[in-house]
């Protein structure tokens, strides 16, 4: 008897007993482990499942029932209520306007809707809104329930892009005991996998360990020196079993490893390469766009929303340098007889023979603006009131001369100028320098038209050039 204990007592200190007693565990452990996230994972993608098919039936039942929730038909909303609970996992279904008040509901058994209610106001919680959950119900078990919007069913707003408005809600439960019962058959089958790997393992533990371990750690060093980046390392296996083809594998996908890397990074050199192209053409596309944005359709000039922006900033450079800033405002005279005896047509080339001359008769730095309707404005940053002057003369002069040549018709039109131009520290404010330009506006117009008058911020009293 003692030497039996003796010989018992040896086994279970030798490597063998120890070494399999180790995997035993380990695979125990890694195949509990295993099973336990496979049975999180699976749960998680059962319940997404579900929540999904809820959430899918909500919305199918709020795009069908949106017509009779305008109309209030709570009859026409029972009758679908009752159809689709009868043979279905359904537990309830409740209909309600925007404030919860049911305008129809439908259960399998009685007390299903009760939780939902409040008080005796006759009206239930629609809150949260599209956030399917699991809710347990003492007498009936779990069910996925959902609250849905039912919009109104008219097409969203082209120019705005807003949402149809909600017009009330539906709120449905839909049974998970199937779901509860399925995932309780897989825990018990992951339990019982678990058990069966780990016993058939246990005769196997000492080759497993003596021939498999040792190998393997191997390839597991050779596996992290590649996840350093050593991509030149590689494990030396010469075994003809699966051990060694292992190896051999190990090896050819460190191959592949290695020149994957390459590529790839020479392909993150091409990718940075054309993202950054892309960004140049996506940064000039904008560019553009802000430059549309800021012109006049018919005119091409800058248009009055960005007159006010380049009125800022070149009056603040004259402010800050104490540099003149002329301001130009031009109107065509007899715009609206034009238009009446020749048409809108005619109108917009006079507009557009206009912008044309302004163009060709200032400098680059000036700034020609569509002011509003047939008037215009010139911005001449650093530019003197005699050369603003000179310029003012200048486009008065090419319009004369083209519209006698390219529209005769409208040779009733001319152009009234008032010029205005900061000098010093007056005037003191843009607005300022737009209200002097446009004062001398009205007194060319107020003189005849057809004439450039020229107001000075410094005199009592303004003065005016002579009609051409």
């Amino acid at each position: 008897m003692k030497h039996w204990l003796r010989q018992f007592g040896k086994r279970l200190s030798g490597l063998q007993f120890r070494t399999t007693l180790i995997l035993t565990t380990t695979v125990l452990a890694g195949s509990g482990l295993a099973g336990a996230l496979y049975l999180r994972s699976t749960t998680g993608i059962l319940l997404v499942h579900t929540r999904s098919q809820a959430r899918g039936l909500a919305q199918a039942l709020a795009l069908a029932s949106a017509t009779d929730v305008v109309k209030r038909d709570s009859e026409s909303l029972l009758r679908v209520s009752e159809r689709l609970l009868l043979g279905s996992e359904l537990c309830y279904v409740a209909y309600t306007d925007v404030s919860g008040h049911v305008l129809a509901s439908y259960q399998n058994g009685v007390g299903n809707i009760t939780p939902f209610l409040i008080g005796d106001t006759g009206r239930i919680s629609v809150e949260p809104i599209d956030e399917p959950r699991i809710v347990v119900h003492s007498e009936y078990g779990p069910r996925v329930d959902i609250v849905y919007p039912i919009q109104l069913p008219t097409a969203a707003s082209p120019y705005t892009g807003a949402p149809a408005p909600t017009i009330g809600y539906v709120r449905l439960g839909l049974n998970a005991s199937d779901a509860e019962a399925a995932l309780s058959m897989l825990s018990n089958n992951v339990m019982s996998l678990s058990v069966v790997i780990t016993l058939l393992m246990v005769p196997l533990g000492y080759q497993i360990v003596r021939n498999v371990v040792g190998p393997i750690r191997g390839v597991r060093d050779a596996a992290r020196s590649i996840a350093r980046n050593e991509l030149d390392v590689r494990v030396n296996l010469n075994r003809n079993d699966e051990i060694g083809e292992l190896g051999a594998s190990f090896n050819a996908m460190a191959d592949q490893i290695a020149a994957t890397h390459k590529k790839m990074t020479l392909l993150n050199t091409e990718l940075e390469d054309r993202v950054f192209k892309r960004t140049q053409a996506l940064e000039e596309a904008n560019q553009r766009l802000r430059e549309m944005a800021a012109r006049d359709s018919l005119t091409g000039l800058y248009n009055r929303r960005h007159f006010n922006d380049l009125l800022s900033q070149l009056f603040a450079e004259s402010s800050r340098y104490d540099t003149n800033l002329s301001c130009v405002m031009i109107d065509l005279d007899n715009f609206k007889q034009v238009n009446d005896s020749l048409g809108h047509q005619a109108g917009d080339d006079l507009l557009r023979l206009t912008s044309n001359v302004i163009q060709r008769s200032i400098r680059e730095s000036d700034v020609a603006i569509r002011y509003g309707g047939d008037e215009f404005c010139v911005l001449m940053p650093q530019t003197a009131p005699a050369d603003a002057r000179s310029s003012a003369e200048r486009i008065l002069a090419t319009f004369c001369r083209d519209i006698d040549r390219d529209m005769p018709r409208a040779s009733v039109a001319t152009l009234s100028i008032g010029l205005a131009s900061r000098q010093g520290d007056e005037p003191s404010s843009p607005d300022a320098l737009v209200q002097l330009a446009d004062e001398a506006l009205y007194l060319a117009k107020a003189g005849g038209k057809n004439r450039i008058t020229v107001v000075q911020p410094v005199c009592d009293s303004p003065f005016a050039g002579g009609g051409i």
